[in-house]
C-alpha cells in the first residue's frame, strides 16, 4: 500500500537455515512476481549495511513505476543481539534521515 522503504535486519541464510527468502534481484536483471517487475536501480553497499534501490512495476503499466529502497542491516548476530548499539543506531538514524526526506511515501515495512 504505496510502501517506499523496507528495513530488513535479518540474513537470508542463518546457521545453514533459511530464514528469509532472498526476494530482491542480485544484479540488473530483473525478477518477475506475477504481473510484477522488480529491477535494480542501485546497490550501496557499506560494512554494516547495504542500501538498495529498487524499480517496481506492472506488466500492464510499465511506464508507471514506484522506486522502493531497501535498507539491509547485514551484521546482526545469528544468535543475541550485537556486542554493542552504536552500528545499529546508526542505522536506525540513516534510515529515517532517508524516510524523512520522503515524506507522503506511506508505511515503512519492517
Amino acid at each position: 500500500q504505496n510502501v517506499h522503504n523496507i528495513v530488513m535486519v535479518t540474513q537470508c541464510v542463518e546457521k545453514g537455515r533459511v530464514k528469509c527468502d532472498h526476494y530482491w534481484p542480485a544484479d540488473q536483471d530483473p525478477l518477475y512476481y506475477g504481473d510484477l517487475i522488480l529491477q535494480m536501480v542501485s546497490e550501496s553497499v557499506l560494512p554494516e549495511w547495504t542500501i538498495r534501490e529498487f524499480k517496481i512495476c506492472s506488466e500492464e503499466q510499465l511506464d508507471a513505476h514506484r522506486l522502493i529502497r531497501h535498507f539491509h542491516y547485514t551484521v546482526w548476530p545469528d544468535h543475541g543481539v550485537p556486542e554493542t548499539t552504536q552500528s545499529l543506531i546508526q542505522f536506525v538514524r540513516t534510515v529515517r534521515d532517508y524516510i524523512n526526506r520522503s515524506p507522503g511515501a506511506g508505511p515503512t515495512v519492517v
